[in-house]
């Protein structure tokens, strides 16, 4: 009896993993994945980053909210097909706010290299997130300078083979205003595979 009920339980496992089309041979669908890259703004140096993974979506377009800085503001970038946060972080006049979303970066160390870096894209590929009517870039913005901070990171080789057309997002993070001190700012490059 009990080689027979093991018989049956083999059996009914084989004929449960077949089927008549062949899935495992499929390639699955690439995540729905969006990078940010964290540089200095003053020294143009890589500080780290954080790949999100989001449910897929057809499009990918930045929303934000924007708490103007009486005192104490705050911007918050949303991924807008998915009403999904991309970043989160205040800003306070005459003081210093501070990053809450992504908590935590990776570190530079972190990212793998590749050999030969990237070729500079066209200007016309990069587009500055204007989260307000006041938001400031500087006029002399120099995307090379960035490009050229993450142009040899594995992770952009990889999001600019699988999305060559996609626009390269800029986001310049002001956390202290009014006399804020440029050493704290930071801009975030964002990237969609």
């Amino acid at each position: 009896m009990k080689i027979s009920l093991y018989f049956i339980l083999f059996f009914s496992v084989i004929l449960l993993s077949c089927s008549d089309d062949d899935t495992t041979n499929q390639l699955e669908p690439a995540s729905n994945k969006v990078a940010l890259l964290k540089i200095d703004y003053l020294t143009q140096t890589f500080e780290g980053g954080k790949e999100l993974t989001f449910d897929t979506a057809t499009d990918f377009n930045i929303t934000y909210n924007y708490q103007a800085p009486g005192d104490f503001g705050s911007v918050e970038l949303m991924y807008e097909e998915l009403d999904e946060m991309l970043f989160d972080g205040t800003i306070i006049w005459m003081g210093l706010g501070a990053r809450s979303y992504p908590i935590s970066l990776m570190s530079p160390e972190d990212f793998q290299t590749i050999d030969e870096p990237l070729d500079m894209l066209s200007n016309t590929m990069f587009e500055n997130v204007m989260y307000s009517e006041f938001a400031y870039y500087p006029e002399d913005l120099d995307y090379s300078t960035l490009w050229n901070s993450i142009a040899d990171l594995r992770i952009v080789e990889e999001y600019r083979s699988s999305n060559p057309n996609a626009t390269i997002n800029v986001f310049l993070y002001t956390p202290s205003v009014g006399v804020g001190d440029p050493a704290d700012w930071d801009y975030y490059v964002i990237l969609k595979n």
